[in-house]
């Protein structure tokens, strides 16, 4: 097992809430410290994704992840600029 941080520094050109580039690091923990919901459809090329979710997480938290109702990009934008004002000030 080589860590949750191993891929992030991975690109993705866009992602589909944001609709802006993010790295992988983004997309493990946008979800309250849980990746997001979106992982496996926009990470699946570059990585084996349901291994790195059972190697990192417990089965309850591989549900909380899949479970969770999907945010509107205009929910998920706002959430990331408090998010960047909180760890700003």
């Amino acid at each position: 097992m080589a860590g949750k941080e191993q891929y992030d520094e991975l690109k993705h050109y866009r992602c589909p809430p944001l609709g802006g580039p993010v790295d992988f690091r983004h997309c493990r923990t946008v979800n309250e410290g849980l990746p997001c919901t979106k992982m496996p459809v926009c990470w699946s090329r570059k990585m084996d994704v349901p291994e790195f979710l059972r190697e990192n997480y417990t089965e309850y938290e591989i549900w909380q992840t899949l479970a969770v109702g999907r945010k509107t990009r205009l929910e998920t934008v706002f959430e990331a600029i408090e998010k960047a004002k909180n760890n700003a000030g």
